[in-house]
């Protein structure tokens, strides 16, 4: 059972309390070479004004600080990187190891991953295909050659250390500490889902398509991704169908 290993280490509430806002701390510290570059660039350009940086918050359009999307990616997938090193320092605090947040056995079955990735990633692009047939002008084509290259090996390198932080951090980290306190796994499956959907409330297509509509994707995101985890007993699936979500939004369908 993928709960199992909740009971290794120290799991005081306090400490579990403490390692959640060293994390983020981790986090915010992975923003600063993005506003390194974006005071770097207004600094450049007396023509982005507050209007542009505000403009920029709330599309992520990287145009306006006259950053390639390439780089922007980059830029926006390092704050994950420092993120996942918050994680492992909080995993030492607890004397718990990051294989405890993904296999009961202790051995990661990279084969259930690549699976996970490669079911999701196919299904998604049959229910893209579907829907493009159902409503064709809802679809424009876009082809920038090179630039499309070095996308897909930027989300092929960068994007699964993002994704991975977000499974091993919510259904790992979290959803484990919430059942070892509560001994109920439904209980657990929800409050990570939920933390899970709130900490996206400040991405940008919250914005467009409005709190209540992407609250309730990501938080039935998060429920299914647990109840996977659950069911198998592991986490590895998750991972592989995390990654076939995001890999796929950033190089084939993205609104």
């Amino acid at each position: 059972m993928y709960f199992s290993t909740a009971s290794k280490g120290k799991n005081d509430i306090g400490l579990y309390l403490i390692g959640i806002v060293i994390v983020f701390l981790f986090y915010v510290i992975g923003q600063l070479p993005l506003t390194i570059v974006q005071m770097y660039k207004v600094g450049q350009d007396s023509s982005i004004g507050l209007d542009e940086v505000q403009k920029f918050s709330e599309t992520m359009d990287f145009s306006i600080f006259g950053i390639h999307k390439n780089m922007g990616l980059i830029l926006l997938i390092l704050i994950f990187f420092f993120a996942m090193a918050g994680l492992l320092l909080v995993l030492k605090m607890h004397k718990k190891r990051l294989i405890d947040l993904i296999a009961p056995d202790a051995k990661v079955d990279f084969n259930r991953i690549l699976y996970g990735f490669t079911f999701w990633f196919l299904l998604t692009l049959l229910a893209e295909f579907v829907l493009y047939l159902v409503d064709p002008d809802n679809y424009t084509f876009r082809w920038s050659g090179g630039s499309f290259v070095a996308l897909v090996i930027i989300s092929l390198v960068m994007l699964p250390v993002q994704t991975s932080f977000e499974e091993l951090f919510f259904r790992g980290y979290i959803m484990q500490g919430v059942a070892f306190h509560t001994k109920n796994a439904i209980i657990a499956l929800f409050v990570s889902s939920i933390f899970f959907g709130l900490i996206h409330g400040m991405n940008p297509e919250v914005g467009k398509f409005g709190f209540i509509t992407m609250m309730l994707y990501y938080i039935s995101a998060g429920l299914f991704l647990g109840l996977v985890t659950i069911i198998d007993g592991r986490l590895e699936l998750a991972l592989g169908i995390h990654a076939a979500t995001n890999i796929y939004g950033a190089t084939i369908a993205t609104y």
